[in-house]
């Protein structure tokens, strides 16, 4: 059960492209999920504070420290709603695959060509019109011990959709995780910090440096470099392109 979450009036509709959006099965979801918690979890457990800083109803930008494959398990353990992933094209090559994964909440992204990367983001605003969680990994990669520097281009993009169509002022939610070994495996501490918000598309150079260092402190990591793409003293936080939009 969600236990409150998604609780509320029901977010606005949205007219979408037949198969332009991630189809996610809520049974499937769900009944994945209990598997692994009752075998994944028992040699793994999950410990989450700060859920009170999740937003009842959708939509929410949900940004966790990416360090290892494990990451994915444990936040979905973690957060009581059913979750969005964006992940990199790649994953979704074979039919089978891709359907399974769509089901399970993977929204494609094509990090290798910023054209394309323009394409598949357009699948993202109807999930958010609906009131979708929506994770993504700010630094776009594993980077294992340390913070990475977060990559601000889909934040930007995100931010542009603020105020269209009915969707107000999106909440972005750091998330450190933090691993402990145990006997016989490992112990996983999520931990969420309260929801920060940028009016304008180009405040999100700025966001993703405050993301970044709040993710770090959650993380109990030290403190990583700005955002990838940083521009200059003088120069417009949001003018700079990043080669690749971060995914999974």
């Amino acid at each position: 059960m969600l236990s409150g979450w998604g609780s509320g009036p029901a977010p606005r509709q949205q007219p979408t492209r037949r198969g332009s959006m991630a189809r996610l099965s809520p049974w499937l979801y769900f009944a994945s999920r209990e598997i692994l918690r009752h075998t994944w979890g028992r040699r793994h457990p999950v410990r989450v504070e700060g859920l009170e800083h999740l937003p009842r109803r959708g939509p929410a930008i949900i940004c966790p420290k990416h360090q290892r494959w494990e990451d994915i398990v444990a936040v979905a353990l973690a957060l009581p709603p059913p979750l969005y992933y964006i992940a990199k094209v790649e994953l979704f090559t074979y039919p089978f695959v891709k359907e399974f994964l769509r089901a399970l909440g993977g929204v494609p992204v094509d990090r290798r060509n910023p054209r394309a990367t323009l394409s598949s983001f357009r699948q993202i605003p109807p999930l958010l019109y609906q009131g979708a969680y929506m994770v993504l990994f700010p630094e776009g990669t594993y980077v294992p011990g340390r913070v990475g520097p977060g990559k601000h281009r889909l934040i930007r993009m995100l931010l542009r959709l603020q105020d269209r169509n009915g969707l107000g002022p999106l909440p972005f939610l750091p998330v450190g995780l933090s691993y402990r070994h145990t006997s016989p495996g490992f112990s996983v501490t999520v931990k969420i910090g309260p929801p920060r918000y940028a009016p304008q598309e180009g405040e999100a150079f700025t966001l993703t440096h405050t993301l970044m260092q709040e993710i770090a402190g959650l993380s109990s990591l030290p403190p990583g470099p700005g955002p990838a793409g940083a521009a200059p003293p003088g120069a417009s936080p949001a003018g700079g392109e990043e080669k690749t939009p971060f995914c999974l």
